[in-house]
């Protein structure tokens, strides 16, 4: 592993089930520690209801807000909030607002950043999601979670 500067708006940039992730740390820059994702979501995103089974997740929101779920918790994070999310945990997150929200994800150990590349640019295959997210760890279990209010 050696230093790395990434410039502001610079990394590899994927279009994930809606979403904007451009990859600033993967596999080969942190040796298979951690993934860095810089990531925008659009208004009404939502992620199916999720398990990581091989890495912890973890989210820095740079603005808007996030409505999270992790087993029976649910709560808000907004600009500056961090939020842990282990393995083994089912959870899923939303962009209920009506603006971007943006947010640092890291995953560790590394490769995060496969499973976005392998479904980027697919369209919203709940058959074709499952079968590649469980060739990377990930088991999904449901549509996303309801709107709260």
């Amino acid at each position: 592993m050696s230093a790395l500067h990434l410039p502001a708006g610079t990394g590899a940039t994927h279009h994930f089930l809606g979403t904007t992730m451009t990859v600033k740390a993967g596999t080969p820059e942190t040796a298979g520690a951690l993934t860095l994702i810089e990531q925008e979501c659009p208004p009404d995103f939502a992620t199916p209801w999720h398990v990581h089974q091989n890495d912890d997740e973890a989210f820095y929101v740079l603005s808007g807000t996030v409505q999270l779920y992790c087993g029976d918790r649910t709560w808000q994070a907004g600009p500056g909030d961090f939020v842990l999310l282990p393995r083994h945990l089912p959870h899923a997150f939303a962009n209920r607002q009506d603006s971007p929200l943006r947010l640092l994800q890291l995953t560790w150990p590394a490769g995060f950043e496969h499973f976005a590349a392998d479904i980027a640019g697919g369209g919203p295959d709940p058959a074709l999601l499952a079968e590649v997210a469980a060739r990377h760890g990930y088991q999904i279990l449901g549509p996303p979670p309801d709107a709260i209010s």
